[in-house]
């Protein structure tokens, strides 16, 4: 039976951070106005600052607010209660998991948690041409695209997302509290 590593080496607490212009003392599933990686969640990161820069841009697009950075504990332990999905690396796998999300095409299980890498909007073109070119290729020539574009993305440093899908999911998350930025 495989488990992935983040449950395998359970810490105590995780700090994960929501950026935004929006105070979310209660996270909530939200639906996106456009495709994203895992699909409608309630995205979240361990990194600071990644979840800081996208406070900025979300006042960027809609003009309104001030930039927010909403700071959840996560009991890590709580993971074992849940089906989670987890990429340890942009891969493949992954790679055909967001191309699927982002076409809204996407029709396999269902999880209450899915953790993996980020494809920002700077990793976009990258991710359509590989959609682009893999629609009609042989398996050989998408896994050469695949590659070609794991390589482009510079996959070793893509930032982390934990994209909470369910209501289940989001009982675990515990409102440290929110600063303005």
């Amino acid at each position: 039976m495989y488990i992935c590593p983040i449950i395998q080496n359970l810490q105590k607490v995780m700090i994960l951070y929501h950026g935004t212009n929006i105070r979310f003392e209660t996270p909530t599933i939200l639906q996106p106005n456009r495709a994203l990686d895992f699909g409608s969640g309630f995205y979240t990161t361990t990194d600071r600052a990644q979840a800081s820069a996208w406070a900025k841009v979300v006042i960027r697009r809609v003009n309104q607010g001030l930039p927010l950075l909403n700071i959840y504990e996560l009991d890590e332990k709580s993971l074992l209660s849940l089906k989670v999905k987890h990429f340890e690396r942009a891969d493949r796998e992954w790679l055909d998991f967001v191309s699927a999300h982002r076409l809204t095409l996407y029709n396999g299980e269902n999880y209450d948690l899915i953790i993996g890498p980020l494809a920002n909007d700077n990793t976009m073109s990258v991710i359509q041409s590989y959609i682009d070119l893999s629609k009609e290729a042989q398996e050989d020539d998408r896994d050469f695209y695949a590659q070609f574009a794991l390589r482009q993305l510079r996959a070793d440093r893509l930032k982390d997302q934990y994209v909470f899908k369910t209501e289940t999911a989001l009982q675990h998350l515990k409102l440290l509290k929110i600063d303005e930025l």
